[in-house]
Formats: structure tokens, C-alpha cells, sequence
């Protein structure tokens, strides 16, 4: 009987000015094991994170994605069973979703021999997901640029990041629905030099590790203002986040995370913050995950006796 595992981690997407093009890949990860059945069941348990919240039918984003996988390649096994250990929260820009999808297609492919390669999975992510920066960013790990090629496909680099902590604060906001913002498609000119401008020191910083350098730089004004309004006392969390040390401050994806960089204190500056949300009787989690350098990790792929 064959059988995959695969580890994926969470990604921060729309990195200060990089809107829909920076990814960051966070130590937060998604686990999923996959195993082939001898009958012509298909099963999948979750465990962890919002596991209530996931049906455990072909519409889990994890099954969904293997479906695809099997039906691309024509090919499946005769039943499969799928146990997910998630340690992401969803819905909360994080990228769990984006990271079920991954381990769903990676895991398929890999229990049926790798038939396919990292461009097919990323068009056929980009197909479920509809974006492909956040796919990237779990899959290559580190710190990732991408942009729409001429041709569809997604044109990338990899950039590596020694690996540092940062600051993770979930809010649980009432009705948060990160569905709801969109980026309009006609921007101010100078709301985009202003984007452009900084997108390329935000990566030299954190790609050299220059959080003095990161926290002059880091700015955005196409996202961040349609996404804060959303988010209790956000200014207030800002200020009271740089006052305590943080070098920068930014919403994780839509929302409502929000991503904490600093190179000390870490959880003064969590108490601070949440601080300011208990002053709203906001509920607040905290993590402090290392910055991800790995990507995906498929750390078994076997066959199994009997």
C-alpha cells in the first residue's frame, strides 16, 4: 500500500508595498498523510485548527485538490485515506487554505509516482485558489516574488532569508470576511510610486536582515487602507506595536492576522497589542513562529506491506 506525507507551511501574502506579488512563508505548518486504501473508500480526518469547520467529504480543500490530481492524470488509487493536522487557523490570511490545497495536490501526485511537476501543480493550484502568489510563497518557502507571466504562467524568484522570529497576533473579529475587500483595479499614480518605491528596500531588508531598514521602508497604500477598517483599533495596534520595539507592522494576506516584525521582545510587544484589543474586549491568540525556509516537505513516500 502506498503512502505520502507531506508538511506545508503557512505564508504571509501581500507583504507591505508587495500587493498580490510578496509572500513570506511562516513556521506554522499543515501535516498530511495520505495512504491508500484497499477498498474504494475516501477518508480524511482533520485535527487542530478550525477542524470543526472542515468537511470530512471531496470538498475538504485537501481531498478537492487530490481529486483533481487523479483526474488529471487519469489515474488513482482504488480508495485513499487522508489524516490532516493543522496548525494554521483558517480564514485568517494566513494561508491555510492554500496550504490544504498544496498538500492535497503534492500528496496525490507523490502517492501515484510524481507524474506531474511543480508547473502543473501551480497552475492547478492557481485554478483552485485563483491566485498563485500565496501557492509559491507555502511552496518554495522563505521570501517569494512573483508576477503574472505573459503567457499565464507565474514568473518567480526565491529569495533566501536567514531564518528569524516573528510576532503572529490573531483578532477574532464578528463577521470578518476577507471576501468582501477588493483591490480596485484603478489606482491613484502616486499611490503606486509610493508602493514601488519601497517594494524593493522591503526586500533588500529582509533579505539582509535589516530591520532598521524594513521599518523605514515598510509602508503600503493600495491594501492596507480598504483591509484596516475592518480591524478593531488597528492604528491604535500599530502605534502601541512601534512603541514597544516593533520595526513594522502589517495585515497578513486580507486579514485579520496581523504580522509583527522584531528583532527582540516579542512577547512585551504581544502583551501590548493585546492590550490595546482587550480595551475592545477583542479576543487575541498569539503566536511567534520562525520564518519558514524549507517550503514543502514531503517526508515520506513509501510502499507499505500487506
Amino acid at each position: 500500500m502506498r503512502k505520502a506525507k507531506v508538511t506545508v507551511p503557512a505564508v504571509c501574502t501581500n507583504l507591505g508595498p508587495g500587493v498580490e506579488s510578496l509572500s513570506l512563508a511562516l513556521g506554522m505548518h499543515v501535516t498530511a498523510t495520505f495512504v491508500e486504501r484497499s477498498d474504494s473508500q475516501l477518508i480524511i480526518e482533520t485535527r487542530g485548527e478550525d477542524s470543526a469547520d472542515l468537511t470530512p467529504d471531496c470538498y475538504h480543500p485537501a481531498m478537492y485538490a487530490a481529486i483533481q490530481v487523479f483526474q488529471r492524470v487519469e489515474d488513482s488509487p482504488t480508495g485513499l485515506r487522508i489524516d490532516i493536522r493543522n496548525g494554521i487557523p483558517l480564514q485568517s490570511g494566513l494561508g491555510g487554505e492554500e496550504a490544504m490545497t498544496i498538500a492535497g495536490l503534492i500528496g496525490a501526485n507523490s502517492l501515484m509516482g510524481n507524474p506531474l511537476d511543480r508547473a502543473d501543480l501551480l497552475a492547478m493550484g492557481t485554478e483552485i485558489m485563483g491566485r498563485a502568489d500565496g501557492l509559491l510563497g507555502a511552496m518554495l518557502g522563505g521570501l517569494t516574488v512573483s508576477a503574472a507571466g505573459s503567457e499565464g504562467a507565474a514568473l518567480y524568484r526565491r529569495i533566501d532569508v536567514s531564518p528569524f522570529k516573528v510576532l503572529v497576533v490573531l483578532p477574532t473579529v464578528a463577521d470578518y470576511d476577507p471576501e468582501t475587500i477588493h483591490l480596485s483595479r484603478k489606482i491613484d499614480m502616486e499611490d503606486a510610486l509610493f508602493n514601488l518605491g519601497r517594494y524593493g528596500l522591503v526586500i533588500e531588508a529582509l533579505r539582509s536582515g535589516d530591520f532598521e531598514l524594513l521599518g523605514q521602508a515598510w509602508a503600503d497604500r493600495l491594501l492596507t487602507p480598504l483591509v484596516e477598517r475592518a480591524i478593531p483599533s488597528y492604528a491604535e495596534v500599530v502605534r502601541t506595536a512601534r512603541e514597544a520595539g516593533a520595526a513594522a507592522v502589517t495585515i497578513s494576506g486580507q486579514g485579520p492576522a496581523l504580522l509583527i516584525f522584531s528583532l527582540a521582545n516579542h512577547y512585551k510587544i504581544a502583551d501590548a497589542i493585546q492590550t490595546v484589543f482587550d480595551a475592545r474586549d477583542v479576543l487575541s491568540r498569539v503566536w511567534t513562529p520562525t520564518v519558514d525556509t524549507q517550503g514543502v516537505v514531503v517526508t515520506a513516500a513509501e510502499t507499505l506491506g500487506g
